[in-house]
């Protein structure tokens, strides 16, 4: 099967560009029905059963991550998550400039009841935090330094956010309930 990889990426670029920065509480960015349905329906066709790796030790146990080794995620990696095009449509948001191609970190989670997060900023390298929903029901709250969720970012399938990460992007995760919430979490790199 041939996957007509300029169409979806397209059809991304045109959902970015068509979402708009939302400074309360701080730079994020929420973007509708992200995948073109066809790719959406490739992207859950093709979520991998196994070579799981577990989460990082000292975190939360009930996350499982794969870092895109089949062919399908490969593709979906070079043409989608690190692609100029996508990169430039994501960096021409408001108060971002595009310099240059960064480098991503790429993985899918799969996040399972018991899975939390606290309240954290991510890595000083992340310069661009991205996650896709695919599946599930427990959004991402964004938060003051002391925890308070300021906004909640709901689940909804095929909707991803997008984060600036600077001192003051706080976020955390409440209690996953499901048995599955699935995404797809990528990172452009300082």
């Amino acid at each position: 099967m041939t996957i007509n990889w300029q169409k979806y990426q397209d059809f991304t670029i045109n959902q970015i560009k068509n979402a708009q920065v939302c400074w309360d509480p701080f730079w994020h960015v929420v973007v509708e029905d992200t995948l073109h349905p066809d790719l959406l329906h490739l992207c859950n066709t093709h979520w991998p059963t196994d070579n799981w790796l577990s989460n990082t030790p000292g975190f939360n146990v009930n996350r499982r991550i794969y870092n895109l080794q089949s062919e399908f995620w490969r593709e979906y990696s070079k043409n989608i998550m690190s692609h100029t095009n996508i990169q430039q449509a994501v960096y021409s948001l408001e108060d971002l400039s595009y310099s240059r191609n960064r480098a991503i970190m790429g993985s899918l989670y799969e996040d399972t009841t018991g899975y939390a997060v606290g309240n954290h900023v991510d890595a000083s390298q992340i310069n661009i935090a991205w996650q896709l929903y695919l599946s599930g029901d427990t959004g991402t709250n964004l938060n003051d330094e002391n925890g308070t969720c300021l906004k909640q970012i709901p689940f909804s399938n095929n909707t991803s956010w997008i984060i600036r990460n600077d001192a003051y992007s706080w976020h955390s995760c409440d209690v996953v309930d499901v048995v599955s919430r699935r995404s797809i979490m990528l990172r452009y790199i300082n």
